[in-house]
């Protein structure tokens, strides 16, 4: 469950390391209902894959809450059980139909999705019934569920990045309600919000007129409604309160600064934009495409050197929107320095104009995007849900006319009148890190060896269904593969319900083992440069080439391609061109390095670089490959010729594979990489990419201090000398889905937040290599509770080894594994993404089939023995960034 706000998804985004011709798609395929009490019903039929996505959109969020953050902790409390299913009962049919589902709050409406196979649309369906009406928003409920949402207010509140983007949010929307406070304060949730403020809220706002229930998918439209009908069709509707008034006071220029733990400085100008209400709404979405323009004055400060990244974000509403300028710099540039020249940019598009070209370009693109939606399933249920719960339209595509429409008088006359400086608020998070890390010991202070009961209640009939006729899912990507004779390997999988492709290649590279000696770091600053264009196109002209067909490519040893399907022969001679023949400028390199060398010295004693360096050089012994990393010794070194001479080495075609799927048949395919691959040849041997097996690590502990944070993320991790191939995988799986899959079924999530409330969240994985592998589990929690939760999750592991897992849990995680197979074939890039992971692997295209075929058979004892051979519950490596443990 989360909180959305656009600007806070963009830090995130920024925080893990920073993609149109074509004509709108007809509605032919959407079917639409108002029930008698009110509630709208669309249904987008879509075959992509046997999947849908519900989503309920209740029009009320944050904008009529009378307390910050109740309508967050009502979307919380919605998972907490009514009087038709009960919150056990609740979490149990989720899990068992290995979809995925959530929630999230906004300004104007919270919504509630799953993403399931179609074959559980029923299930999807009475489990949102259920809580439309009769929901308990019991005391001892809140009272369980309030830790949980504390912590998760805690832990944005430690990101120092977050902190300022509220504080700018709340300057921007003065005198209205899109500056409440979406996610909520400790405050309000510990002495202000109770079980009759929530119940209260609830009856007021959550109603069948004040809803629209989204339904994408693989579905039968009419027995689709039938069935919405039924179970919908009998809840009341109400009078709906009149809604908070929208009356914005003016801006008023200030400054707003913080000191964060991330390894670069962000700056931010905030202004007012159009809202969605606004006839210079279309405008305003072409002006911040044009502003985002790889082929603008915005993005040249990070293509020559000033910046890490620069870009434009808005904030949008009915009556207003916010406009935000955005850059991230190296700690060693000043917050001013890069604000102005950012100004300089706007100012001399508002002078002199911006450029005719990149308006069209950007029209083209936003066109291009009707035909893109329909590849993936849950997104378009996204798109229909915000075109018509906020934006108040028929349709997503309805936007398209007025795009169409947008001259470029009108984008300037947008950036001239609302960017304005004199009342801009100025923005920035500055880095303040120690560097400093203090080692312990990574055993628990004392045993644990309770376990907190599961309480299974009897389901439904219709929940017990997906048990009572578990099978192994049929089936429905059938790949057509084929090698080039340079060693290239081609996977395909037509597809015609969007006239769109994607093409995804993998270079099977490791640079730890393929950087030179002293070249640390040559692997990345050589992706950077590949994108400053080819040997027919430098960078400008290149994009402009790209921009005329409204296609988007990445190159590097992961690289891409999505275009619209009458478009893929000009896209695929591009990517090919960019990929194959690089244009690496001179002129350019020293740019790149230095850019370079900003980032790894702001990132060297960042918190969370640090963590990630001890926690290996905890898990492997003195030099192992695992341990290298780009130095800025290292990348002060380099020179054109190492980047040269490493694309030569490690960018080979008998070392990659490529993924198209789409709107193309394999033929086309098949000439069109023979025509633009087919005469990129491997230099040299093959490089070494596999890492070697290593012992055993013994169990340590380290903590990595981060400036501002108040709650602790830790990591807890073992080195096992497993392999991909090994018989025992599918037990492992099946091991990992019980201790974390399925969210709120799962063990550790209920023994650590449902019962004690130690942690916001959970999650474990085994990282399985060709020779090696990591177990981790890693949670959040505040600094009192790290040492109580690890000793719970070891009592948990002990409790697999010593007993085997009980009939109905394991035949659960396996029901969980089964429904996720169609559920990762729900788009175009899930699919070619998918396949591709098993080429690079060297499986069968049909691995899923085959593990699932292997986890169905699988047995308690089978599990019991995997995780008792395999998993090392005391010898848990542990690193916390953030406050130790107290």
């Amino acid at each position: 469950m989360r909180f959305t706000r656009p600007l806070v998804a963009f830090a995130a985004a920024l925080a893990l390391g920073f993609a149109l011709v074509g004509q709108a798609r007809a509605d032919s395929n959407v079917t639409r209902t108002t029930l008698s009490n009110g509630l709208r019903v669309v249904v987008v039929r879509d075959t992509l894959a046997p999947v849908v996505t519900t989503m309920m959109n209740y029009k009320v969020g944050s904008n009529e809450e009378p307390l910050d953050g109740l309508a967050h902790a009502t979307e919380h409390m919605m998972f907490r059980g009514s009087k038709t299913i009960s919150a056990n009962q609740l979490t149990e049919i989720i899990g068992l139909t290995g979809g995925d589902f959530d929630a999230d709050t906004q300004a104007e409406m919270t919504q509630y999705f799953f993403t399931v196979p179609s074959q559980y649309l029923n299930v999807a369906l009475r489990l949102e019934a259920s809580r439309a009406r009769g929901l308990l928003m019991a005391q001892n409920q809140w009272n369980q569920e309030r830790g949980a949402i504390e912590q998760e207010v805690t832990q944005d509140n430690s990101n120092a990045i977050s902190r300022m983007l509220m504080k700018i949010q709340k300057a921007v929307y003065v005198g209205t309600p899109y500056g409440n406070n979406t996610l909520g304060t400790i405050k309000t949730f510990s002495t202000q919000i109770n079980h009759k403020q929530l119940i209260d809220f609830y009856n007021t706002w959550y109603h069948p007129n004040n809803a629209i229930f989204v339904i994408v998918g693989d579905v039968d439209p009419h027995s689709t409604i039938a069935m919405v009908k039924k179970l919908f069709g009998s809840i009341p509707s109400a009078k709906l309160p009149a809604r908070p008034k929208v009356a914005p006071k003016p801006m008023k220029a200030q400054v707003i600064s913080e000191t964060s733990d991330q390894p670069y400085t962000l700056v931010a100008q905030a202004f007012r934009f159009p809202g969605y209400d606004s006839k210079e709404y279309a405008a305003s979405v072409i002006a911040s495409d044009v502003l985002n323009s790889q082929r603008g004055a915005l993005f040249a400060l990070t293509a020559n050197g000033k910046a890490l990244f620069t870009g434009f974000q808005s904030d949008n509403h009915p009556k207003l929107s916010g406009g935000f300028l955005f850059a991230a710099v190296a700690p060693t540039t000043k917050p001013q320095t890069i604000a102005a020249e950012m100004k300089a940019v706007i100012e001399g598009y508002k002078k002199t104009g911006v450029p005719a070209a990149l308006v069209r370009a950007s029209i083209r693109r936003e066109v291009a995007q009707a035909s893109f939606q329909y590849n993936n399933i849950a997104n378009l249920a996204f798109a229909w849900s915000t075109a018509l719960a906020v934006q108040g339209l028929r349709s997503p595509n309805e936007m398209i006319s007025a795009y169409k429409h947008v001259t470029t008088a009108e984008v300037n006359r947008v950036l001239r009148r609302y960017l304005t400086y004199k009342t801009s608020i100025l923005a920035y998070a500055v880095p303040s890190n120690s560097g400093k890390i203090s080692m312990g010991t990574g055993a628990p202070a004392k045993e644990n060896n309770s376990i907190p009961p599961t309480k299974h209640e009897a389901l439904p009939a219709w929940a017990n269904d997906i048990l009572a006729h578990l099978k192994v899912p049929p089936q429905t990507v059938h790949p057509t593969t084929f090698t080039l004779s340079n060693g290239l390997r081609v996977i395909v999988v037509p597809s015609k319900l969007s006239k769109t492709v994607v093409l995804r290649g993998s270079i099977d590279n490791n640079p730890v083992l393929q950087e030179p000696k002293g070249q640390s770091g040559v692997g990345d600053v050589l992706a950077t440069l590949m994108g400053y264009g080819s040997t027919t196109y430098d960078r400008l002209a290149y994009q402009a080439q790209l921009d005329k067909i409204a296609a988007s490519v990445n190159v590097g040893t992961d690289f891409s391609l999505d275009v619209l399907s009458d478009r893929v022969a000009r896209g695929m001679q591009l990517l090919a061109d960019e990929e194959l023949h690089p244009l690496l400028p001179a002129a350019i390199f020293p740019v790149v390095r230095q850019q370079a060398l900003g980032a790894i010295l702001g990132a060297e004693n960042a918190p969370d670089t640090l963590a990630r360096e001890q926690l290996q050089k905890l898990l492997y012994p003195a030099g192992d490959p695992t341990q290298r990393h780009a130095t800025p010794a290292s990348i002060r070194a380099l020179t054109l010729a190492d980047l040269r001479n490493y694309y030569q080495s490690a960018y080979r075609p008998d070392l990659t594979t490529i993924a198209i799927v789409g709107d193309i048949t394999p033929l086309r395919a098949k000439i069109l990489v023979e025509r633009y691959f087919g005469m990129w040849k491997a230099v040299g041997p093959k490089p070494k990419t596999d890492l070697a097996a290593q012992p055993n690590n013994p169990p340590a502990a380290a903590v990595v201090p981060a400036t501002g944070r108040v709650q602790s993320s830790t990591t807890l991790a073992q080195t096992m000398a497993f392999g991909r191939s090994n018989p025992e995988y599918a037990a492992l799986q099946l091991a990992n889905t019980v201790l974390t899959g399925g969210f709120y079924s799962s063990m550790l999530y209920h023994d650590l937040r449902e019962i004690h409330g130690w942690v916001y969240y959970v999650g474990s994985q085994f990282n399985i290599e060709k020779h090696r592998s990591v177990f981790t589990i890693s949670y959040g929690s505040n600094p009192q509770n790290i040492v109580p939760a690890q000793q719970q999750i070891v009592a948990d592991i002990e409790q697999l080894q010593q007993h085997p897992l009980g009939a109905h849990r394991l035949l659960r995680a396996k029901a969980l594994l089964l429904g996720l197979i169609p559920v990762r074939q729900q788009s175009y890039g899930g699919v070619a993404n998918l396949l591709l992971g098993y080429a690079q692997e060297g499986l069968p295209l049909d691995e899923n089939i085959i593990e699932a075929r292997q986890e169905l058979a699988t047995t308690p004892a089978q599990v019991q023995a995997a995780v008792a051979k395999w998993v090392r519950p005391k010898d848990f490596v542990r690193v916390v960034t953030g406050p130790g443990p107290r």
